[in-house]
């Protein structure tokens, strides 16, 4: 295991933990982006109830990452943690509150009390009082690609006290990272920090999944430049080749796959307009021609066989005259007399 020695503390915390937060580093490439997909889908099948966030809005390029639309931009509220109301408007900017001697606090008929002694002459109004949770009930913070918290943007900047006291894992490859969580991560041989997260999450016990493996390919593949950066070591194409086996699908293999939310169609190949199914044309209907009382004489080309058909020629004669015969003409009245 490559991070054996990296994790003892974690694999002691990680079982038991509920919740876990997943935090992606502000203005995340690809590469870091599919790592805590990776991550977040592993925790999600192992039964923990998982969060990622980031400072940055999904892109049309990040699409084709599965589990993509569960990155939030905002904290989720979780059960647990401290209540803190934060009252705007009534603190200087040295930190103090300057119309404010104490505060104190009582119960009354079921009701918790806060009494705010306010200074003679001073005026105690604050602009808004919002409450939330302090520490929001997470377990287990991971951070993503980020030197250091600071490099989280506006998920730590505005939410500082969930990361204080909570076990934070350190999840890098850059040379710069100040190692600031309690489990750290941070290696900087790796040629992408997916290739950090296939390592590590085989060395946490779990299994990876096709989706999992797909997004750590992706993710590679990017980081490295299809392979091609001369940061790849034989440890990338061990973790490429980790992928592979479970059945993950290389950049270009998912992208010729339609995936709902991104419009893949101008890599599909050209439809044909459809063939009208040909159909067998039914002749009209022929009339038959009218007979008039004058004889008609047709004349035959030798080279034509116009003669009726055996089945055609009267019984007991030979071959049909060509003229018409008068008598044929007039209409004939049959009675049962003359029949037999």
């Amino acid at each position: 295991m490559k991070y054996d020695s990296q994790i003892a503390e974690l694999k002691n915390i990680l079982p038991s933990a509920k919740n876990v937060l997943i935090a992606v580093s502000s203005g995340a490439d690809i590469d870091k982006l599919a790592a805590g997909l990776a991550l977040f889908l592993t925790l999600e099948a192992s039964g923990k109830q998982v969060s990622i966030v980031s400072d940055d809005a999904m892109l049309v390029g990040h699409t084709h990452l599965f589990g993509v639309d569960h990155v939030q931009k905002a904290l989720p509220s979780t059960e647990g943690g401290n209540l803190t109301l934060t009252m705007e408007g009534v603190a200087a900017s040295d930190g103090t509150v300057p119309a404010l001697e104490k505060l104190d606090w009582f119960a009354e008929n079921g009701h918790l009390n806060l009494v705010f002694h306010v200074l003679p002459g001073q005026t105690f109004q604050p602009a808004r009082i919002v409450p939330h949770y302090q520490g929001a009930g997470f377990n287990v913070i991971f951070t993503i690609g980020a030197s250091n918290l600071n490099a989280l943007g506006s998920i730590y900047s505005q939410n500082s006290s969930v990361f204080s006291g909570t076990h934070i894992v350190n999840i890098d490859n850059q040379s710069a990272n100040s190692s600031f969580g309690q489990t750290n991560v941070a290696d900087t041989n790796a040629a992408a920090v997916s290739e950090v997260m296939t390592n590590l999450i085989a060395d946490l016990g779990f299994v990876l999944d096709t989706d999992c493996a797909s997004n750590l390919l992706i993710g590679m593949f990017d980081s490295t430049n299809n392979l091609q950066n001369s940061q790849v070591t034989a440890d990338t194409y061990m973790a490429v080749a980790n992928c592979l086996r479970v059945g993950g699908k290389k950049p270009a293999e998912i992208k010729t796959q339609v995936n709902p939310g991104q419009d893949l169609s101008s890599l599909m190949p050209k439809q044909q307009p459809p063939v009208e199914p040909q159909t067998q044309s039914i002749p009209d209907f022929m009339v038959p021609p009218v007979v008039t009382s004058e004889p008609q004489v047709q004349t035959t080309n030798s080279s034509d066989n116009n003669q009726s058909s055996p089945e055609e020629r009267p019984m007991e004669e030979g071959v049909i005259s060509e003229t018409v015969e008068p008598e044929w003409l007039t209409p004939k009245i049959f009675k049962g007399s003359s029949l037999g």
